[in-house]
């Protein structure tokens, strides 16, 4: 491909990528989604009670832009995992809501309230930068959480049994500790790569 090409490339992909504020976000059906939560193996359902919200902010708010009327990054939740219906995990961690600064919470929803009883949909990433999000939430007693529940108890999948394992906080720091040291290795890995076209003729 000839460089010429290479800037409206880019261009068109910037253009497709990035939403304008005439654009709605267009959301699955939450009980369409149902079937996904219980058959894919990527997701992970618990009832969990949020104890604390934290911000993470990658780029705030800015009210005179319309794409960036919210502000981007995510909110991290600490959930207290009372029942793990799907999948296992621990009984104390932080999932993460993404946040877009067009469209907020994006499909998801905003984050309950702190010591509010709700049904989780989780997704855990073996990414190394990767982090526990949250794909769905819904109130303990409301309908689509019983649907979900009821679809799981229906379901003919085995993903094993379901389990909340219990840790404390000598665990985290040895996880992310361990985490830490990768992510340090792999970003000295991507300077050398960085350093080596910056200096390349």
């Amino acid at each position: 491909m000839k460089k010429v090409l290479l800037i409206p490339t880019l261009a068109l992909v910037a253009l497709v990528a990035f939403p304008q504020p005439s654009h709605a976000l267009s959301c699955m059906d939450p009980e369409m989604m149902v079937k996904q939560y219980v058959e894919n193996p990527e997701y992970i359902i618990v009832t969990a009670s949020p104890t604390q919200n934290k911000e993470h902010v990658k780029q705030h708010a800015n009210k005179m832009d319309p794409n960036a009327a919210y502000n981007e990054g995510y909110t991290a939740q600490l959930l207290e995992v009372e029942t793990a219906h799907k999948g296992s995990l621990p009984d104390t961690l932080f999932a993460y809501f993404q946040r877009n600064g067009t469209w907020n919470y994006l499909c998801v929803g905003e984050p309950p309230k702190i010591g509010t009883d709700n049904l989780y949909v989780l997704q855990q990433s073996n990414d190394l930068f990767g982090i526990t999000s949250v794909s769905a939430v819904y109130p303990a007693d409301s309908k689509l959480a019983k649907e979900i529940l009821t679809a799981l108890e229906k379901s003919d999948e085995d993903f094993g049994e379901p389990s909340v394992y219990e840790v404390d906080k000598a665990y985290w720091l040895e996880q992310i500790s361990d985490q830490l040291g990768d992510m340090v290795f792999m970003i000295k890995v991507k300077l050398a790569e960085w350093n080596f076209w910056k200096t390349t003729k």
